[in-house]
């Protein structure tokens, strides 16, 4: 019996989540994206800080793309200039359409959402994916992946999909995927 790589395990959640009408992923960057966590202080070059990009993500985030499906990243860090290096250094084709929001004063979030968790992040990322291309995303489109259990708690009660990611057990983000879709 022949095993499925990473790459085409991606490929299959992505569309599945695409067959649910998911069209928007919304991804932690510490502790998700990458294996380690920054404090937001990385003293590193960004092709150091590259290494430490969980493999899965690389091939979910270019599946996303592939998909047509918007990706951003939501964070809490202030080192918004590091991740998008990363992310040029990652996925070099898509990096200009993924949004970052993290915490570097350079976004406000005006909107009458939740301000809790990450959700003026997403909201913020959202309005520039909507400057960028025409598509329609809602809470019940978006899915946010992020190792906080908070961020999580809070989406979900604000009628956002959302999967924690055990940051020391990466490989079950796919089955769980799967399960949220059942």
């Amino acid at each position: 019996m022949a095993t499925t790589s990473l790459q085409e395990q991606c490929e299959e959640s992505i569309s599945l989540l695409t067959s649910r009408q998911i069209n928007f992923l919304a991804l932690d960057f510490d502790l998700t994206v990458i294996d380690i966590h920054t404090g937001g202080a990385w003293q590193g070059t960004a092709e150091e800080l590259a290494t430490h990009v969980r493999p899965l993500f690389k091939h979910l985030i270019i599946a996303a793309c592939e998909a047509n499906m918007s990706v951003a990243i939501v964070t809490f860090s202030p080192q918004v200039p590091m991740i998008r290096a990363v992310l040029q250094l990652l996925v070099p084709t898509y990096s200009p359409q993924i949004p970052i929001r993290g915490a570097d004063r350079t976004w406000v979030y005006e909107g009458s959402g939740s301000q809790e968790g990450k959700q003026a992040h997403m909201a913020s990322a959202v309005e520039e994916i909507l400057s960028m291309r025409e598509t329609t995303i809602t809470r019940r489109s978006t899915l946010l992946i992020d190792d906080d259990a908070n961020n999580i708690k809070v989406a979900l009660s604000e009628g956002v999909r959302a999967i924690w990611l055990n940051p020391r057990d990466e490989g079950r983000l796919l089955g769980n995927i799967k399960e949220l879709l059942e």
